[in-house]
Parts: C-alpha cells; sequence; structure tokens
C-alpha cells in the first residue's frame, strides 16, 4: 500500500469510473442479417436478403459467419460530435461504414468510429460480418480421463444479439482520462520514497476530491476540468539526460493460424488493419509494423481497397513494413533450404509490393532459433534480429543472460540481436517503467529498449487510449524516453553503440518441449514434402542447364506455388503441432498435395531430362539402389528390354517364426535381436567393440500430464510415471537370397498395436527399424530408448546445414533444462574411435543422457486438439554403429539416404513403386549421366534451383557438414559459361573461373556457399 487501504482504493475507484463517462448514446439501432457458411465479399453480402436479426436472438454455429446490416440518420443532438458506433450480434466482427471498413469490434475494442463530425440529417448505411466462433479455445493440460471430451463441440447457437447503439464520444472526459490513467499506472510502479511517487500521489488525491462523477451535467464534466488542472503541471515534467531510451510502435501479432484455422485469420487481418488505419486518420504520429506478407497478401487478395489504403500510409511513414520472413516459422524443425526461403521470399515481397527492403527479422513467437539461423540471416541480407519469446522460459530453469547481444551462429557468423519482453503489450507508463526495472535480465551495458504495443496473437491492435498515452510519455519524468519509430531504426541507432556481449551457438528456449513431437502427421508431412520439393526443383534446374526446357513457366509457377504452400506449415503453430482439430488437418492436406504435386513433377522433368526410364539421385555422391550404382547427381536410363520381367521377378524372402534370439552378421556387425524386437548385443567386426550396453531399442511408455499448455509442453518429470508395456510380442523372421534379413516384431498393448520390420542388410552398417503404430493414447509419450557403452559427455545433433553439440551430463541447471532437444535427421554418440549414430526419417524430439540417446516417438496431448495423433503412423528410424573419426564415418550420408527418394520416370503406370527396386536390380544400364561431382572436403550439394531473375542461370547451394574448414573441387557440366559466388538472394558477386570445368571451393565450418551458374541461351 502505498496510501493506505481507502487512499489506495479510492484511486482505483475513480480510474475505473472514467470509463462508464465517455460515451452518451443517442439511440438503439435496429438489425437484419443472415448467416452463411462462405466467405463472402461486401458486394456479394448486399446482394443476399438481410431478414429482421432482433435484439435476444440466437444464432451461430461452429465455423459460422453472420451478416448484418444497419441505417443511422445523425439527430439534431449529434451536431459537430464525434459520433461512435457499437454493434451487438457476436463477438468480433468486420464493419463497414458506407461501403468502407470502418473498424472491428471485439474484446478490446468495443467501438468504430461513425463520423468525426456530425451533420444532422446525415445518413450511414452500415454493414458487418461477425464470426460466431468454433466453441471453447482451449490450450491448458491437466488430467483428462479417457472418457472426458477436453474440446466439446459448441451449441448450435453460440451468439446472442445484444444492444446495438450509436452516441456521442465525451473527448473532453476522454483527454481527462488518458491525463489521470497515465499518472495513476505511474504512480503505482514508483517507488515509495520518491518525491515524484509523492507528488503524484498528493495530485491524485486531490483530484478524487474535486472530480464528481456523481454530478449532473453540466456539473459533472466542470469539476473534471477542475481536477484536470492539477494534473497538468505533473504530465508536463521531464526527465533528466541519464533515462533509458525506448523505441515504441504499435504492433498486432496475428498467429496465421493457431485457435482458429486460415479462413479465419483472412478476417482477422481485415479487422486488425481497419482498426490501424482508423488510429492513424485521427493521430498523425503513430506507426505500425506490417509485417508477415502472407497475413498481408490475404489483405490484398481479399480486401483490395482496405490494402490500397494501407500502402498509402506506408507510403506516407505511418505503416512500418518489415518482419524479413514470409511467415513467422518455427526455425527448430524446418529444414534449411525451408529456412532460406522464408528470408528470401519475405524479402522479395516487401520489396515487391511496397518497395522496401527488409532488414529485421522479426520473430517474437517462435519456440526458439537454430544456431543456422545467423548465416542464414547474413546470406539474406538481414542484419538483425529480434524477438521476446526467450524471456518466456520456464522460471525453474536458467533465464537467457541478454537483452542486446551479438548472436553468432555454428559457422561463426554474428548477428545483431535484441530480446524485448513483451509483445503483446499494453501501453502505460507503469508498463514502461516495469519493463526497464523487471523485464531485463541484462543490468549493463544497456540503455535502450524495444517496446511493441498493442493486442495480439488474434490480432486486433492496440486502442485508442493507448495511443493517447504513448503521446503523454514521449519524455514524461518517472518512465523511459520514447521515440515512436520502426525497429529497423532502433537497430540501426543500436548498431552504433558498443555492443560486446557475445552468444554462441542455438538460442534454446527452455519450455515448450513438447512442440518437436506433437502432431507426428504434420511433421512427417513437412519432412517428405520438402525432399519431394527439393527433387523437383533440382530437375527443373537441371532441365535448365541441359536446355531445351519447353514448358519452363509453368513449372516455375508450379515450383512457388508449392513452395508458398510448403512455408505456410512451417508456421510456429502449425509445424509445432499446437493448433485446433482444423488447422492440423488442413495442413496434412496441404502437404499431402506438396508432396503428391512435387513427385508428379519430378518425375516428368525427369522423363523430358533422360529420355525414358530413368532413376535419378539427387544427392551428391555414388548411390546404391535395387542393385544399381546411381552416379552423383544424376541418372541412369535403364534399356527398355531389360525391363520386361516385370513384378514377377521379385526375390521373395523365406520365412520363420523366432522362438529364441536370432543371430546376424555382416562385414560390419554381429547383432543379437531378442524377442520383443530389441537388439540385446552390437558388436563391431572393426574393433571388437560392443556397443549394447543395455539392448538396444527398448520401447518405454511413460505418462505425459503437463501442467500447462498441453500440446506444447513434455515435463521434466514423465519418466518418474512409467507405464508397463506387455513383453507378449510375434517376431517373424525373413530371410533372402542376398544374406539380408528381416524381422517383423508385432506388439499389442492396450491403446496401440504396432508392426515394426527390423532390416538387417547384408551390405551396410545400417539397421533399420520400420514402424507402422495404430496409436490411440492419450496423455502418454512413447520413446525408443538406445542405452549405449559410448562413453562421451556430449552429443552431436544435425540441425540445418551442420550440427551442434550438446551436453549428456546434467551439472548444471543449464545442462538439466535441456532434457528435450531437437534434432534433424541424427543424432551421434562417439568416443573419437567408436560411434554410434540414431537417423531417423522424421522424429526430432530426442533426449540425450550419459550414453543413452532416447527417441521420442509419438505424443498424446489433448489441448487444444483432442484427436492429436490418433490413428496409424508410420517412420522410420534406423541405428549405425560405426569405427573411427566421426568425420570420416558415413553418418551424415546414410541419413541423407534415409530421407532422399531416388527419382523414377515412367514406371508409373507399369509397376507400384514399391516393385521398382527388385525390377531395376535386373535391368542394365543404357545411358549414365552426373552432372555435378564433389571430390574433397565435407560438402553436400544441397539444393540445385533456376535462378529467380535469370533465364539462363542455374543455382547451387553447397554447405560443409562435418564442421571441418577445408577444400572441395567441384566439377561442373560444359554448358555452364561462368560461374559467380552469389547471396542467398542470387545477388551476384565475385566471378569464379573453372580450370577444365572444375572449381576450386574453400568453405569454413559448416559454411553454405551459393553459386550463380550462367548458361548458353
Amino acid at each position: 500500500m502505498k496510501l493506505g487501504r481507502q487512499w489506495d482504493e479510492r484511486l482505483k475507484i475513480w480510474d475505473e469510473a472514467f470509463g462508464r463517462n465517455l460515451y452518451t448514446q443517442l439511440g438503439e439501432i435496429a438489425l437484419s442479417g443472415f448467416v452463411t457458411m462462405e466467405q463472402l465479399s461486401l458486394e456479394q453480402a448486399m446482394s443476399r436478403e438481410f431478414r429482421p436479426f432482433p435484439r435476444g436472438r440466437a444464432w451461430g454455429r461452429k465455423w459460422e459467419y453472420g451478416w448484418f446490416r444497419a441505417c443511422v440518420t445523425m439527430p439534431e443532438a449529434a451536431v459537430g460530435e464525434r459520433i461512435l458506433l457499437h454493434l451487438g450480434p457476436g463477438p468480433e466482427m468486420l464493419v463497414y461504414v458506407n461501403g468502407r471498413e470502418a473498424g472491428s469490434i471485439d474484446s478490446r475494442h468495443s467501438m468504430v468510429e461513425l463520423t468525426a463530425r456530425a451533420v444532422p440529417g446525415e445518413h450511414f448505411e452500415i454493414y458487418a460480418e461477425c464470426y460466431a466462433g468454433h466453441g471453447v479455445r482451449q490450450e491448458g493440460a491437466g488430467i483428462c480421463r479417457r472418457g472426458d471430451e477436453p474440446v466439446p463441440e459448441p451449441p448450435a447457437c453460440q451468439c446472442k444479439v445484444e444492444s446495438s447503439h450509436f452516441g456521442i464520444h465525451n473527448a473532453e472526459m476522454f483527454a481527462a482520462y488518458a491525463d489521470y490513467h497515465t499518472l495513476y499506472e505511474l504512480w503505482k510502479v514508483l517507488p515509495d520514497s520518491e518525491l515524484r511517487t509523492v507528488k503524484i500521489g498528493e495530485a491524485l488525491q486531490r483530484f478524487t476530491c474535486i472530480a464528481d462523477f456523481e454530478a449532473e451535467e453540466p456539473g459533472r464534466s466542470e469539476s473534471i476540468r477542475e481536477g484536470r488542472k492539477l494534473l497538468r503541471p505533473l504530465l508536463e515534467k521531464r526527465n533528466g539526460d541519464t533515462m533509458p531510451e525506448f523505441t515504441v510502435f504499435g504492433q498486432s501479432h496475428l498467429d496465421l493460424a493457431w485457435l482458429w484455422p486460415l479462413e479465419e485469420t483472412k478476417r482477422k487481418a481485415a479487422r486488425t488493419y481497419s482498426n490501424q488505419l482508423a488510429l492513424m486518420e485521427r493521430y498523425p504520429d503513430y506507426k505500425f509494423l506490417l509485417c508477415c506478407p502472407t497475413v498481408l497478401e490475404y489483405l490484398k487478395a481479399y480486401y483490395p481497397g482496405l490494402f490500397r489504403r494501407v500502402k498509402e500510409k506506408v507510403e506516407e511513414g505511418r505503416f512500418l513494413p518489415d518482419g524479413a520472413v514470409y511467415v513467422e516459422s518455427d526455425t527448430n524443425l524446418p529444414g534449411g533450404e525451408s529456412l532460406i526461403r522464408q528470408f528470401v521470399l519475405g524479402k522479395r515481397w516487401f520489396l515487391e509490393n511496397f518497395g522496401v527492403d527488409s532488414r529485421v527479422a522479426w520473430m517474437p513467437d517462435t519456440f526458439g532459433f537454430s544456431g543456422a539461423l545467423p548465416q542464414i540471416m547474413k546470406g539474406c541480407r538481414v542484419p538483425y534480429f529480434a524477438t521476446q519469446k526467450l524471456l518466456r522460459c520456464d522460471p525453474e530453469c536458467q533465464q537467457f543472460p541478454y537483452n542486446v547481444f551479438w548472436w553468432e551462429g555454428i559457422d561463426g557468423t554474428r548477428i545483431l540481436s535484441h530480446i524485448y519482453k513483451k509483445n503483446n503489450a499494453v501501453f502505460s507508463s507503469g508498463a514502461l517503467r516495469e519493463r526497464w526495472e523487471k523485464d531485463r535480465n541484462q543490468k549493463q551495458e544497456i540503455d535502450t529498449f524495444l517496446f511493441p504495443f498493442g493486442y495480439g496473437d488474434g490480432g486486433g491492435g492496440p486502442t485508442e487510449m493507448m495511443v493517447e498515452t504513448a503521446a503523454r510519455c514521449l519524455d514524461l519524468e518517472g518512465v523511459p524516453r520514447c521515440t515512436m519509430e520502426s525497429p529497423a531504426a532502433f537497430f540501426d541507432r543500436l548498431d552504433g553503440a558498443c555492443v560486446r556481449n557475445v552468444y554462441y551457438g542455438e538460442l534454446y528456449l527452455a519450455w515448450h518441449r513438447g512442440t518437436y513431437t506433437a502432431q507426428a502427421g504434420i511433421k512427417r508431412g513437412v519432412r517428405r514434402a520438402e525432399y519431394a520439393l527439393r527433387e523437383a526443383e533440382y530437375l527443373a534446374g537441371l532441365l535448365r542447364l541441359a536446355g531445351g526446357w519447353d514448358q519452363e513457366e509453368t513449372s516455375l509457377q508450379k515450383l512457388e506455388s508449392l513452395w508458398n504452400l510448403l512455408l505456410v506449415q512451417e508456421f510456429h503453430d502449425v509445424l509445432p503441432g499446437t493448433s485446433i482439430e482444423r488447422v492440423n488437418r488442413e495442413a496434412t492436406e496441404a502437404l499431402e498435395q506438396v508432396e503428391r504435386e512435387s513427385r508428379e513433377l519430378a518425375e516428368a522433368l525427369l522423363g523430358r531430362l533422360a529420355g525414358g526410364r530413368a532413376l535419378f539421385n539427387s544427392l551428391s555422391w555414388e548411390r546404391r539402389f535395387g542393385g544399381l550404382r546411381l552416379p552423383a547427381c544424376g541418372y541412369v536410363r535403364l534399356r527398355e528390354d531389360s525391363l520386361q520381367g516385370g513384378p514377377g521377378g521379385c526375390v521373395k524372402a523365406a520365412e520363420h517364426w523366432m522362438s529364441e534370439e536370432v543371430v546376424f552378421e555382416n562385414d560390419f556387425y554381429r547383432a543379437r535381436l531378442d524377442r520383443q524386437g530389441r537388439i540385446t548385443s552390437l558388436i563391431s567386426r572393426a574393433g571388437g567393440y560392443e556397443y549394447a550396453q543395455e539392448p538396444l531399442n527398448q520401447w518405454k511408455l511413460y505418462r505425459d500430464v503437463n501442467v500447462d499448455y498441453d500440446a506444447w509442453e513434455l515435463g521434466q518429470m514423465y519418466e518418474q510415471a512409467p507405464e508397463a508395456l506387455s513383453d507378449s510380442c510375434t517376431v517373424r523372421i525373413e530371410a533372402y537370397p542376398d544374406g539380408s534379413v528381416t524381422a517383423v516384431v508385432k506388439r499389442q498393448e492396450r491403446y496401440f498395436t504396432a508392426e515394426q520390420r527390423i532390416r538387417f542388410r547384408k551390405d551396410s552398417a545400417r539397421i533399420d527399424f520400420e514402424t507402422e503404430i495404430d496409436w490411440q493414447e492419450r496423455h502418454r509419450i512413447l520413446k525408443a530408448d538406445f542405452p549405449t557403452t559410448v562413453y562421451t559427455k556430449e552429443v552431436l545433433q544435425e540441425i540445418q546445414f551442420g550440427y551442434i553439440r550438446r551436453p549428456t551430463h546434467k551439472s548444471r541447471q543449464y545442462e538439466r533444462d535441456l532434457y528435450e532437444t531437437c534434432q534433424h535427421k541424427y543424432a551421434v554418440l562417439t568416443d573419437g574411435e567408436n560411434g554410434f549414430a540414431l537417423l531417423n526419417d522424421c522424429k526430432y524430439g530426442l533426449s540425450a543422457r550419459d550414453s543413452r540417446l532416447s527417441l521420442t516417438l509419438l505424443r498424446a496431448p489433448v489441448m487444444p486438439d483432442m484427436t492429436a495423433d490418433r490413428g496409424v503412423q508410420r517412420f522410420t528410424y534406423s541405428i549405425l554403429p560405426f569405427y573411427g573419426p566421426f568425420v570420416s564415418g558415413r553418418v551424415t550420408e546414410e541419413a541423407y539416404e534415409c530421407n532422399v527418394e531416388v527419382t523414377a520416370s515412367e514406371f508409373g503406370g507399369t509397376v507400384r513403386p514399391g516393385d521398382i527396386g527388385d525390377i531395376v536390380g535386373m535391368a542394365s544400364v543404357e545411358e549414365e549421366t552426373s552432372f555435378f561431382r564433389l571430390e574433397g572436403g565435407h560438402v553436400i550439394l544441397e539444393t540445385c534451383k533456376p535462378a529467380f531473375d535469370r533465364k539462363n542461370g542455374v543455382v547451387l547451394r553447397l554447405y560443409e557438414a562435418k564442421g571441418c574448414a577445408g577444400e572441395t573441387m567441384l566439377t561442373v557440366p560444359d554448358q555452364v559459361k561462368r560461374v559467380f559466388a552469389c547471396n542467398m538472394l542470387e545477388e551476384a558477386g565475385e566471378e569464379l573461373t573453372p580450370e577444365d570445368g572444375r572449381l576450386r571451393l574453400r568453405f569454413r565450418s559448416f559454411e553454405i556457399r551459393t553459386l550463380l551458374l550462367e548458361v548458353s541461351d
């Protein structure tokens, strides 16, 4: 208490009393309307039949929209006044006044301006599109019994029409409210001992004794006017020279999809930007951050008039276009090329639509940040990074140490970075002060902060009161000095200061660890779509390189649309699996479309390139497939007469049921398998090393009940709640004439069944676990454990364009926080001579402790999607024991081969894809072509694609994969006439000169290099 209980409560009551005196109702409004499941334009809606929709009427099925119409004529009492409008048919709506988007009404914005200065007799025609909703929007957790319905269906009528009315905005009362509220919020957070606190408190006390909210008019307004005179001198007090300086601007984080579908986001965009345009028309100094091209593209497509108004304000410098990324994506889970395209397409969109070079990676709500990002950002000419998420980690975990720092990626690239708090902030004087006092992890070498303000997640943005308060806080004694400007301007000023702190590696979010596993189908869909699209684009690049590409424009347009569709699914609430059921279903369908159409395009492009039945290997090393050797970055065309045997030539296996342990040996290892599908012994043939400390491939089921954010979280206590699994498994052995063996393990548990095909190959050190599970669990997590004998205190986990080293011990809090981490295609334990790799084709979550790797296979959260992961799930993981140093092994190559399929042309109409391997094993090669060859170093050719803006250009993206600087020789085909080093935006730099068709390239550790090849016209 500052002044004692009674005075403290009195000041609060007076603050709240203003809200009941800001508006004088002039009249009720009658509504007519209709309901629909369609997305209609205003013109389409106006052509429909509107019927009376009286107050009290219930409406609103799930996903339904209501269109409402009303007419208002200004009475004499409105003359010269600012008139506001409130409509009450439902919770969230876009309001049109005389055919123009005037603003939105939602839980944070209750009024829309009808006119700034009323003229008696003036007539207004009003339309509104109102969303009924889709039930309770749940994200929590807690106990959920199997019979419970965590996300119940909404009632048939979710909305009831409430009062609609219009009236006078009391401008003088509103200004007095802004004065009082600004000082009151500041007074609450200032130290009791400061003279400033005492003076503000005294003025507020005197105000409550003068301002009489119970008086009749005009006495009430006169008393407020007199009380306001007491406050003015305190609002005119300015700061001294040593106050921190904040950059402030309006913003509204709008999740592309989350607790609502993409279809609703399109409407939310219009509601948000109509609100902000209304504020800009009233406040000439107000500025708002314009980010996320996908949302803006929706605005452009569905609300072109509104988009034109936004563009006008961009030209005036009022809207601030920036953000760099196409969508605010997850950065842990997407592939490396996907992350690059987020920046490339985002920057291209801002440039094409607003003429702006976006320079700030604005990613406020993403769940941690990959150590590959700094190099990608620099390669896309994005020098600055901002987020608020890392300051929102679990309070039990080690807090991130800096607010202003250089972020150094795994390759050594540094990016100037700022972490602020929080994103969807209410602007108030007290919040400004608390931001500096309480929300600052870094106590030294900092004198500035970003303060974006406005309601968000579901859009909306700042309110009029926030903007009024901001105007009073530009240089108000007791709060940080504020400048309304862009985040880029903030960073430009920061770039000239002395920033000394450096943070290396990933920006790990010690929170939301369940996002690496939730919605397994989406994660598998993204992995498969990424590699399918890679194949199609690769072949498009080779076809351009080879010349004579007809229908090029059509193929390029298809590739562009598929990339756009894929990138949307990598949004930070879609790919992590934290959205409602409809979003997850639509994302799954979209990813299936990307994969299907990419593979169809790849097959067609290969047919044009090879001119017959062909097999294409996009990997930059030779690969075996069905008995054939496929050249690096090339194809083989098969003789037609050698393929006549068809599927009947498939090799058949001898089968028997397993009663005891079975032993399998090849040139790489000796393995012993038990009747639960566990490898009880795995001994290297090269060094005689035993890898199995305990049986490998132990399945473990745990209860996974989280205290908050169900789909997001994986609590650290899950291992203390194991559930027993049945030991009753059946195992069938399939032995093949070539010496390979497959063990088919079937498991029946209470709420899931599983079949696993464990493949031991005669000519490979890799053991595959091809898995199919009919998963019907709830609040459970399934892991596959691999307790090895490899003694090491760190694990190498692949991320985009390299790997990161993470500790496997738990000595300090930071190491304990890493109990679940994200990987891509592999994780490796190595002592320098003996190594064990765990590979996968779509599993990202992993826990590593001491010498044990535990791959997270499936989860079963119930909120916000109570159907999460239920159904048939398919995936493959593999183990690869190896002898010798990691850098000389084949872990990276084998991991790619687990994920990258061989593209085949002209087989589809003759044989099923699963039969191709057996058939081509008997085929002979008519032609073999390799386009690129890499020699020396540890470099991988990740991407080959047609250049964006050069019709005779092909772009290659290569990276050093094993953390070893070195040199590689790249052989290019004769069609290449000139080669340029370029950045990831494909802006050409130094020209490189091949010698005899070979380029000598030097790479730093984990360096990504992009080359632009020009071919003859």
